[in-house]
């Protein structure tokens, strides 16, 4: 069974298009990187997986459930973190976790208290008076205790200092993992989840213009810089072009499933006079993609 499944998923605002019928499966055990700029639509979809919102048109299914039909069962096999940091402020991380526990039939009290341990959180001290950085990393804690099978995290990171980042992001998902857990995460902190993520979104324009292996889109994506006799008169079209950008007689494509079979295709038609080829990051290459856009 998949442990996600998007199907022709749309969502507008106020006229405004936001996602225009994604569709895409996601395997049990992956950590998905879900990228795009600001207003792209990441945290809209998260809320979508996790029936928060109703979509326009089109479904979605967690764990083979209706998000939108089966929101009560969805809740006990799928765990949704917000940006917004939801948490009641009158409350203690103590009191947190013995109201809600009752909640999630895979409770783990033990985890709970090891995770505050681990995260230096005080439980009989009230919400109010945490730092955002804390409130994120109890919610991170509670989330962790249901024992989940689906974790949506949107910017799990944020606020919370650079040692504690890579403390969250390199042993408890490497932890998860291992149980099988699938994860899917969005986050602007691009260099930090490239070293967790096993599969890449990139959310564009309403669309997933990119939907792959992270290994994959990082080995076979390449940045081409071709200088020409004359000045770009109109950059190339191919299926393999992400991006494409000219000035004068200089053309810069990112290509993926590069091939030099397939660059010859590209630059048929026009005199070239040189031609560089470098590999890229993954925030390289979701800069490259995505610098057209309007934050």
């Amino acid at each position: 069974m998949e442990a996600i499944s998007i199907n022709n998923l749309s969502m507008s605002y106020s006229g405004c298009q936001v996602l225009n019928s994604v569709s895409t499966r996601i395997e049990k055990g992956r950590v998905v990187a879900l990228l795009g700029r600001n207003g792209a639509g990441k945290s809209t979809l998260l809320n979508l997986l996790s029936g928060q919102l109703e979509p326009v048109s089109g479904s979605s299914e967690i764990l083979g459930l209706d998000s939108q039909k089966n929101t009560t069962q969805l809740r006990q096999s799928c765990i949704f973190v917000s940006e917004e940091c939801h948490l009641y402020p009158w409350m203690t991380a103590r009191t947190l976790g013995h109201v809600f526990s009752t909640m999630y039939p895979r409770w783990n009290q033990q985890l709970y208290e090891t995770t505050l341990q681990q995260f230096e959180i005080v439980p009989d001290k009230k919400i109010a008076t945490f730092s955002k950085g804390t409130r994120r990393k109890l919610q991170l804690a509670f989330a962790l205790a249901t024992e989940a099978e689906i974790l949506l995290l949107d910017e799990p990171v944020g606020g919370i200092d650079v040692v504690a980042r890579e403390e969250i992001l390199n042993s408890l998902i490497e932890s998860l993992v291992e149980k099988g857990v699938t994860i899917v995460l969005s986050s602007h902190e691009l260099n930090e989840i490239s070293g967790v993520c096993d599969h890449v979104l990139i959310l564009s324009e309403g669309r997933f213009i990119v939907d792959c292996c992270k290994e994959e889109l990082v080995e076979k994506t390449r940045k081409v810089n071709v200088t020409l006799e004359n000045a770009v008169e109109s950059v190339p079209t191919h299926p393999s072009i992400l991006s494409a950008r000219a000035h004068g007689a200089e053309l810069e494509l990112l290509i993926k499933d590069f091939s030099e079979n397939e660059l010859v295709k590209i630059l048929a038609n026009l005199k070239v006079k040189s031609i560089k080829t470098t590999g890229m990051s993954l925030e390289e290459i979701f800069k490259a993609i995505t610098r057209h856009e309007n934050p």
